[in-house]
């Protein structure tokens, strides 16, 4: 677990160089002021540190060169020497998946990003394919762009401009050709290449894709500048695009804003990858941690979220249901449960209608009654153990708002 900064809250798993270059002060100057409290190195960190030093005992910290951080199963060095503001944020409560098809998903994704492979990571709205590399640059330190393709947008800008004044024109270098040709300067001085992240890159029309033709090039990446000049990409430079769909556009009409890719930019991408959905074994983790409140007065009802859970992502991926249910849609309806619970009155223990009531926070986006009714079916028998028929509003009653109990 990460720890936070007592100065301003920032949180990591190592704040020693935060606090030197935040605020100015040592590690033995933040303790003396907060007291030995005021923890510098995280306990996750030092256990690891202690087991692979073969001293459970040890009590000094571990100097920055010995940091190592693991992403599925994978050991990751730590630079220490960049500013965390450089690096892509943390996602809220990110948890390592470790069961399901997602775990061996990231498995791989790890062993790629360590070898400093391109990437593209297709899959389920929800899947995690950003959190991922989010929680890779912002644990490890590595220095990130990130960019999201939306359709019709000139991407130009991304990478030089034309800018004109009274006097004069220039030419203008936009900030991704400066990261992919200079790359990043760390506080020591060093020159380490960039990752970046190209968000919905299936989003991209013709024009937009062909930008990422010279970049991804596995042989010599090379960006365009201005007057058709190309410059060499620091050699190193990792690129990670992440998308619903693989590329070849929308299978499923779930996804139709997604456009087809030219298979030449495709495989310039050393390593695609699939993405599936969280196994609840993990997602309930999250959930817990992100509706304290749920947790704390229902957790009789939370083993009851992941078999629907379950049940309704399994009949979609059978085609048995025409939707999404990705872990927003999960917090949607816990967060509305939450929400519903603190007008509960009294403390008496929530039933499953609570779950009923606040199941309308999903299912009223569904987007047509057919299918609507389709989910309930579903749902119904984990949680009144009964069936729904059309019309029925005795069972998935989603107007029970004050019926709680």
């Amino acid at each position: 677990m990460v720890i936070a900064c007592q100065v301003c809250g920032h949180e990591d798993f190592f704040l020693s160089d935060h606090l030197l270059e935040e605020h100015g002060m040592s590690a033995a100057q933040y303790q003396a002021e907060y007291g030995r409290a005021a923890e510098v190195v995280s306990d996750e960190l030092m256990t690891r540190f202690r087991k692979e030093r073969g001293n459970p005992r040890r009590k000094m910290p571990p100097t920055p060169e010995m940091l190592r951080l693991q992403l599925g199963g994978i050991p990751f060095p730590i630079n220490v020497d960049v500013r965390p503001k450089d690096c892509l944020p943390c996602p809220a409560h990110y948890r390592v998946p470790r069961h399901g098809k997602l775990s061996r998903d990231i498995q791989h994704a790890a062993v790629a990003l360590r070898k400093g492979r391109s990437l593209y990571i297709w899959g389920p709205p929800g899947s995690g394919k950003d959190a991922v590399i989010h929680a890779y640059s912002a644990q490890t330190r590595t220095p990130a762009i990130m960019v999201q393709v939306r359709p019709g947008v000139d991407l130009q800008p991304w990478f030089f401009t034309h800018e004109f004044d009274d006097v004069s024109t220039r030419w203008d270098l936009g900030d991704l050709l400066l990261g992919l040709r200079d790359g990043y300067k760390t506080l020591s001085g060093r020159v380490i290449p960039y990752l970046v992240l190209i968000s919905d890159f299936d989003r991209a029309d013709e024009s937009q894709a062909e930008f990422i033709r010279l970049i991804a090039d596995s042989i010599k990446g090379r960006v365009m500048g201005p007057k058709g000049k190309t410059y060499d990409v620091l050699p190193g430079t990792q690129i990670v695009a992440t998308a619903n769909t693989a590329g070849g556009g929308d299978e499923t009409g779930r996804m139709v804003s997604a456009n087809p890719i030219d298979s030449s930019i495709m495989d310039r991408f050393q390593r695609p990858l699939e993405f599936h959905w969280m196994s609840w074994k993990d997602e309930k983790h999250i959930i817990a941690a992100k509706f304290p409140l749920f947790a704390e007065r229902a957790p009789h009802l939370m083993e009851t979220v992941g078999t629907v859970t379950e049940a309704i992502r399994k009949d979609i991926a059978q085609d048995d249901l025409y939707m999404e249910f990705s872990h927003r849609s999960v917090c949607s309806w816990v967060g509305h449960a939450q929400d519903l619970l603190e007008f509960q009155s009294g403390n008496q223990r929530p039933t499953k209608k609570l779950l009923m009531s606040a199941a309308r926070a999903f299912l009223d986006g569904i987007g047509d009654k057919a299918n609507r009714l389709a989910c309930k079916r579903v749902m119904d028998p984990h949680i009144t153990g009964g069936a729904v028929n059309e019309g029925d509003t005795n069972h998935i009653d989603t107007d029970d708002l004050f019926g709680l109990t």
